[in-house]
């Protein structure tokens, strides 16, 4: 093995060494990054039932949708429902991604790139997030209210184990190999043998 063949040793250990780095710069970077995977979110809830959310809004790290469905909490009293989604929990995959790719020392433009690929999927996670709120965690009032009854209901849950459990974890490791595949060919070529 010459000096400049990448291993696998060598690549765990500068991905591991990346990780705290990217994911401070993650986190710092979060709140203009989040608004975007946000504002890209509206697309999908828009695509289950139109109307319902009025505005979208960022205060901190969480985005709030102010929606136009009313609750009522006391007899004449009525207010408008306002769900905050955490987008950390479906962007964290943004640092990992980041350090894989840093670690196999890839092109910038396949790092800017992938970041653009992985928004959607982001804010899936975050477009979900907010529809199993209204259409399921918050009641058949509210539900119905909403229009998400009925097969609705199911692909708002099934979407969102997709968005929570797999996207941010799968998606980046994906985007690496595919962005990474000469790499990841050095590696498995100069890959001792085993006897």
């Amino acid at each position: 093995m010459t000096v400049g063949t990448p291993s696998l040793g060598k690549f765990v250990l500068r991905t591991i060494l990346w990780l705290p780095l990217c994911f401070a710069a993650w986190y710092y970077s979060a709140k203009f990054h989040a608004f975007a995977a946000g504002k890209l979110s509206l697309l999908l809830v828009d695509q289950f039932k139109s109307g319902i959310v009025s505005a979208l809004e960022h205060p901190g790290f969480d985005l709030v949708f102010v929606t136009t469905l009313e609750v009522r909490h006391e007899p004449g009293q009525t207010a408008l429902l306002v769900p905050e989604v955490n987008p950390l929990l479906y962007t964290y995959g943004l640092a990992f991604f980041l350090a894989l790719m840093l670690a196999s020392r890839a092109k910038w433009w396949k790092i800017l790139f992938g970041v653009v690929v992985l928004l959607p999927f982001q804010s899936w996670g975050i477009a979900f997030d907010f529809l199993v709120q209204v259409g399921v965690k918050l009641g058949p009032d509210v539900a119905a209210q909403a229009g998400l009854l009925g097969w609705r209901a199911e692909v708002i849950a099934l979407g969102y184990q997709v968005g929570n459990l797999i996207f941010p974890t799968l998606i980046p490791v994906v985007l690496w190999a595919l962005f990474s595949r000469s790499f990841i060919e050095g590696v498995l070529r100069n890959r001792p043998a085993i006897p």
